[in-house]
This record gives C-alpha cells, structure tokens and sequence, in this order.
C-alpha cells in the first residue's frame, strides 16, 4: 500500500489518488545525496489572488538525500499549521484551508530529510478575494485531473478553471470560485457516488451545499472510463468500447440530472475531450483508432449535454491549434499552462455573452422633449454593435454608446432595451432597460440623464397605471425624485401596484429606495373618516442641505468613539399622509421593511467597514442599520424599518491592544465596523481574555441580526434587566440555545470549545435554513473520548463544516476555554458561510 503522510487522520485527498495509467511513475523519494529536500511548484503561486476563502495548497516535495522524514513537514498560514497529505509515490503535498478572509496571507512550507538535513523554507504570499455582493455568482467546478489543474510534469498548478474564474473577476461577475471537488483519476462514477453520499470537501462544505449554491457549473468527466480500461501498452479492447462509453453518458446524464435537481436554474458546461495522445510515440494506426474513440465520446456527451439542458463546450480543436506548446510532454496527457488557457478560452467563448455587460450597467434618458430623447448607455466588454429595442419592436443598430430616438409621442411612457453583438456573432439577452416619458407639447424637461422616468412632484392613479403597463415584466415601476420638493401619490397607489404585483422605486441623485405595496397601503390606512377620502401620500426623499443638521453629525461622529468617515451625503426618509384639509399623519415604522441602496463615492474607501446608519437626533449619535456591499463594490443596500436620516459611513475602530500585526486585527476591526463586537472599554479589547456564554451569544444575535420578539425568558440567573437579556431571549427564540437545564444558563460562565461548537452549529442552520451532515472528524483526535455524549453530533458538525478545527493536529480540546479574539474568528468564519 501506498504510504501517506498525513497531518490530519481522516480525510484523503483524492487529489492525491495515482492519476491515470497513461501517467509514467515518478520516483518516488529515492535515496541519494546529503542535500535536504526541495520544495517546488507551490500552488498558489506567490503574490498570486484566489478568488475563495478556502484555497487548496499544493506543492512538490522532492527528496534528494535519504528520504523525506513526514514528520517534519509544516504548512503554515499566517503561521497558523494547515492540515496536510503527501502521497509519497509523486511526491504532491496538499493542505486545506478554510474561511479565510479576504486580505494578505504568509505562507511557508517546511520539510527535511530521514537525516534532518533541512529544505530551505518556501515563503510567500496569496491574496484572498471574495465578493458577496449582488450579483454576484459562485463558480464551481467539477471533473477529474484536468479541473484540478494536474500539469504534464505530474504537479498541481492552474487549470482551465482558474483561468475561467480569472475571466469572470475580470468581467466583475465573480462571488467566489470552488475546486475542492475535483480529483484526478476521477471517473462518471466516482462523482455520481460522491453526490449520491454527500461528501465532503477537506475545507468543509459537502458537495450538494456547493452544487445548490453555485450559479455556474463546469464539469469536466467520462474520460477516465476509458483510460482506467487501457493495457500497459496503451491499448483497449475493441469490444469493449461502446460498453464503457454507454455507461460513461449514462452516468455523465445522472450527474447532470443530480446537479438541476439541486439547482435547477444552474448553468452547467459539459467538457468534450481533446486528442491527448496526439504526440505519444504510437504507431499512426494506433492514434487513428484513440481518435475514433475520442470520437465516440465525445458525440456521446454532447447528446447527453442536449438532453439535459446542459451545455457541451468542444475543446478539440483549441488543443489542436498548437499540440506542441499545448502539450508539452510527449508521455503525459496533460496541458500545459497555455493548453489549459485553450481549453478556458472555448469555455469562455460559449459563455461569455451572459458576462459582457458589466454589473451597475445602465441605460439613461437625457435631452427629452416631446418627440425625442437621446439615449446612453454603459458599453459592453467586448461589444462591437448595439441593437436598440422600443418596446419588443427594434428601433436601431448602431455603433457606439449613444443613440438620439426620434419620432416619439408627446406626454408617454416609452420602454427601451441595448443588447450588444459580440465578436464571435452572439447578441446578448441581458442588456440594460429604461422607461422613460416625453414631455407635453411646448415644454421640454432638459437633461435629466436619469434611467427612470422624468422628474416628477406629484403622479395621478393614471399616469401610475401608465407606469405600470409600461414597466412590463419589471417588479418595479421608478420615478425620479431628485429635488428637495416632497413626492405626493394618490391615496390607492398600492392598491394599483398590489394588483400588477410590483413594488415603488425612487430614485435620487444615484441613491434609491424600493417600497414595497404594503407600506403604501398601510400609509394609506392610518386615515379614517370622509376628509381623508382624497388624501395624498407625501413621501420625502432628498440630501439634507440644512446646517443645523452639522452639529449634530459632529456630536454623532465624537460619541462613536471611532475614525468616522461620510461617504457621500445625509438623505431623509419621511413618510407622511396628507387629507384635502392638509392635516398630516406620519407613519414612523413600516409593517414591511424598504431597501435603501446608495451609490457610493469612490475615495479610498476599505468598503469593508462602511455600514449604513441614522442620526438619531435625540441622543445625538448613529445607529447602526446595516449595509451589504455589492456590484462591484460601488454600492451598498440595507432594509429600513422607520424614517429617519440615513448616511453611509466607513466606521474604523482600532484598539490600542490589538495592532495591524495582530493574527485577528483585521476580523476584529471588521466585526467592530458592523456592531458584532465591542471592546471592554474605549481603547482595549483584551483579545487574549476568555469569552463568557453571554457575551458570545450575544455577539452571535448581532451577527445574524435576531431579534427579539419578548425580552423575558424562563432562566432564573438571567436578570430581565441585564445588557445581554434581550439577545439571549433572541437566541432562545430562535432555537440556538437551550440552557444548561431549564433554569439555567451561566451567562457569565466562561463558554467551552465544545459549547462554541454547538451554538455555531446551531447558528448556522438557523443563518441557511439548512441543516448540516454529520461528519466523524472528531474521530481524528487524540481527545475525542472528553467530548460530551450528547454535544458529539454537533462537534462533528462544526468540524465537517469548516466551522472549527482543533488547536493542535492532534487534539479538539473539548473544554478548552475560548479568548475573545477566538470567538470573533469564529463568528467571522460563520458570516464567510
């Protein structure tokens, strides 16, 4: 049996299986001179981005003395130990990492020989970039050796996948790219039974939980049916050929058939193969008859990609384009880097008509008057012409961005859509659109460059219903309220937009806001009696211009005891109804949440501290709404619940304890800028002191944004009036803590390893809705017997999950106690899922 050398018991990577039999053997850590080893091949690469919070680590260990001594390799991120395999037979080592934050990360690899000579240590640096933004789309890939980026010189580096996840970051559509279930030597089977038993990844996530969150799917399977079939001299039985291939698309339609039964609105691309044994050294007949069975499969998993609703991508001729450079070693059926690049260019040139607009594209009106308006529109990435739609009826094809529309009807709704065309003759089906109004006769409304329509004080029900009819398919109708004059609606508003099923966008000044039906009908309702039958709905929407409002934020911004940066202005949010009287009824909170969306000022902002916030005048200081960051980073959106004024701010609190070369600065300093974490006291957060039940509870309640429906619970040492009352009644509520009996909770007893674990798990599956496998990881450890009976379960949740690991390779350290900066890791590594 093949020796392995493991830092962690029980999971293998697969990645480090023997690939496939067309694969010549390396020699595996022979004896020889008195130098230590060599590490080479370090994946990533240094200075390089990787666009997941779990990265797999890889690297060649290659002996050149007496042999590599297991014992002495480490993988270190940010001095941390990554759990690690090294199949010995090829020398490939693999460590797994998991939730990591975006930023900067060390890493450093370590080894020596059976006579301690020392390998000079690898040192280096990765980049992690992750984007959750709207949307944004997690790419994953599945498949065999060529998914995981196994190099003609039996290495693990880039594969097709990464240069693909590279296009879409560079389009601004990336979220986040996922390999970790891509193995070589992988066969139809191999994939069909790890769905079929819901493995894991050795970072944590099983495949169906990477299959049902994905956007995107490559799948890259069926040839190694066929290679695993082949004799020592590269031959197959003729006879057996349709059997395996019949079997392969059979299995390939089941695995597709698995992946829309999770995901139904997925995008998955099915791979054809190439003729990769194009430079072997075989007789001419030889490669004729591979290539017919290349042939074979090929056509076989295009039928099954037709029948699917998957969609077959052919890299044949990309490799043929240059066998030499594509592949390089004539006794190897792997590409090379520029093979790989190939094979991710055939991808991309079936996919990209869905990525070329970029996210934040728009569509806008300017110079309106009552027969014309010219358009403008955000180019596309790659696009050569433009197609201008009015209405479903096409207007134009142009060139350029801009397009004057002549011809039009005075005082009505128009709606247009652009589609681009690109090089390889696609047209695109995810262009930007815009409703917008002509003016009356003899009045024009200037330039208003706005992609909504013209500016409006106060609309009649008809010209909403026109809205409406014009809106089409849209879950909105928009108006422009740019301005500081009040926006005033006629009283059955949300009657109208409740019947066409869609919701009041305002827009001002590049801010927005989205109201739902029901908050207008509830506006209405707050009237009664005949002198509110023909009320208005007044809502107020602009920047606030008064400089009494200065000294108020200048209060606000001292009282939060951290470096306040505004990013842009302050806007108020009034909800008002007024009779035919004029007396007013203000609604101060909404039955139904509204989205505000700011556009944000690029300025050097980390767009990983700003939060949205409101004044609250009369304790003169901010109140933390929310904020989730998205398109781009050039947004930001949160829900409202009242009126109020609203400002983003960029919210950095530093600590004099914890400084930049803190392990936890940054998680610290980013869960302080979203209100989960608070110092001990102004200027120290103690990261080194143990964390009590209730203060991680409460930091959980925060993270997940809980709230408390009845502040009383049944614990009789949980004061009714104590600062964590509310957020453990919160936590009850919701089902994530139980107590240590019925009476019981220990709010101020220190919480344990394996208490942590339980409420993160719980945690979790309240956060998805999903709940969690259960994996027996504790297995691994040393100490797995000091782990309560009845906590086991959740433990090896929170194991399988990514969600906690031990603080040694060796032990979990089930009543070990939890510092703070710990516990914000955790809570950090919990918001990551």
């Amino acid at each position: 049996m093949k020796k392995m050398y493991s830092a962690r018991g029980k999971w293998i990577f697969n990645l480090l299986l023997v690939l496939v039999v067309v694969m010549l053997p390396m020699h595996a850590f022979a004896a020889g001179g008195a130098t230590g080893p060599i590490i080479a091949n370090v994946s990533p690469t240094n200075q390089a981005t990787v666009y997941t919070s779990m990265p797999t680590i890889t690297a060649n260990l290659r002996d050149t003395g007496s042999g590599i001594d297991g014992a002495t390799i480490q993988v270190k991120v940010n001095g941390v130990p990554a759990p690690f395999q090294v199949d010995s037979s090829t020398g490939i080592l693999a460590a797994a990492t998991q939730g990591l934050p975006n930023g900067t990360y060390q890493l450093t690899v370590d080894v020596s020989d059976e006579d301690g000579n020392p390998a000079e240590q690898w040192k280096s640096t990765f980049n992690v970039l992750v984007d959750a933004g709207a949307g944004k789309i997690e790419y994953l890939a599945l498949g065999d050796s060529l998914a995981a980026g196994m190099t003609p010189y039996k290495s693990i580096g880039l594969s097709y996948t990464d240069t693909l996840a590279e296009y879409i970051h560079s389009f601004g559509y990336l979220g986040e790219f996922n390999k970790n279930h891509t193995y070589p030597g992988y066969t139809t089977q191999d994939v069909l039974n790890d769905i079929k038993n819901n493995v894991a990844a050795p970072n944590g996530k099983t495949i169906k939980q990477n299959i049902a969150s994905a956007d995107v799917i490559t799948l890259d399977i069926g040839v190694n049916d066929l290679l695993s079939q082949l004799s020592p001299t590269y031959t197959i039985d003729p006879a057996i050929v349709p059997g395996l291939i019949e079997q392969a698309g059979m299995n390939t339609g089941l695995i597709v058939a698995a992946i829309k039964q999770l995901n139904p609105t997925v995008n998955v691309y099915l791979m054809g193969y190439y003729d990769a044994f194009h430079n072997f050294p075989f007789p001419i007949l030889q490669k004729q008859e591979f290539a017919v069975v290349l042939n074979y499969l090929n056509q076989t998993l295009a039928g099954v990609a037709a029948q699917t609703g998957a969609i077959f991508v052919s890299t044949g001729e990309a490799i043929a384009a240059d066998y030499a450079n594509h592949l390089p070693n004539s006794m190897d059926i792997h590409p090379s880097e520029l093979g790989y690049k190939a094979i991710a260019d055939a991808f991309w040139n079936v996919m990209k008509n869905s990525y070329v607009w970029p996210l934040d594209s728009t569509l806008t009106a300017a110079s309106i008057d009552s027969s014309s308006l010219t358009l403008n529109w955000t180019p596309a990435n790659g696009g050569a012409d433009y197609k201008i739609f009015n209405g479903e009826a096409e207007a134009a094809t142009v060139s350029g961005s801009v397009y004057k529309v002549t011809g039009l009807s005075a005082d009505t709704f128009y709606t247009f859509k652009v589609e681009a065309k690109l090089p390889n003759g696609i047209w695109t089906t995810n262009g930007p659109t815009i409703t917008a109004k002509t003016t009356a006769v003899g009045s024009s409304s200037g330039n208003t460059n706005t992609n909504t329509v013209p500016k409006a004080n106060e609309l009649t029900a008809k010209e909403i219903n026109d809205l409406i009819a014009s809106a089409g398919t849209s879950a909105v109708i928009a108006i422009d309220v740019t301005g500081t004059e009040p926006l005033l609606l006629p009283s059955n508003v949300g009657e109208l937009l409740q019947q066409a099923n869609k919701a009041l966008l305002l827009k001002a000044s590049g801010q927005s806001i989205t109201i739902p039906f029901s908050v207008l009908n509830e506006l209405n309702q707050l009237g009664s009696g005949d002198e509110w039958e023909n009320a208005k709905l007044q809502i107020t929407f602009k920047e606030v211009q008064d400089s009494t409002d200065d000294d108020l934020v200048k209060a606000a911004n001292l009282a939060s005891g951290a470096s306040i940066k505004q990013n842009g202005q302050l806007y108020e949010l009034d909800f008002t109804l007024v009779s035919t009287t004029g007396k007013t009824i203000r609604l101060d909170r909404f039955n139904e949440p509204i989205t505000l969306r700011y556009t944000l000022v690029s300025d050097n902002t980390d767009t990983n501290l700003l939060g949205i916030y409101y004044l609250n005048e009369s304790l003169k200081q901010w109140e933390y709404v929310g904020g989730e960051i998205g398109n781009s980073k050039t947004s930001i959106e949160t829900a409202l619940t009242h009126n109020s004024k609203y400002a983003v701010l960029e919210y950095t609190k530093t600590y004099a304890d914890v400084p930049a070369t803190h392990w936890a600065y940054q998680t610290i300093q980013r869960l302080s800028a979203i209100h989960v974490i608070e110092g001990v006291n102004s200027e120290q957060f103690i990261p080194t002191q143990t964390t009590t039940r209730a203060q991680f509870v409460t930091m959980l309640v925060r993270a997940l944004g809980i709230q408390s429906t009845e502040a009383k619970v049944s614990f009789t040492d949980v004061a009714e009036g104590a600062w964590y009352a509310e957020a453990i009644a919160a936590a009850v509520q919701s089902g994530i803590i139980k107590g240590l009996d019925e009476n019981h909770f220990a709010p101020n007893a220190t919480i344990t390893r394996e208490q942590m674990a339980i409420l993160l798990v719980r945690a979790y599956e309240y956060k998805t809705g999903n709940l969690l496998d259960t994996s027996d990881l504790l297995l691994q450890y040393t100490d797995a017997a000091q782990v309560t009976s009845w906590a086991q379960a959740e433990v090896n949740k929170a194991l399988g999950a990514g969600l906690m690991q031990g603080p040694d390779k060796n032990t979990f350290a089930p009543n070990g106690l939890t510092v703070r900066a710990e516990a914000a890791q955790a809570i950090y590594n919990l918001l990551g899922k």
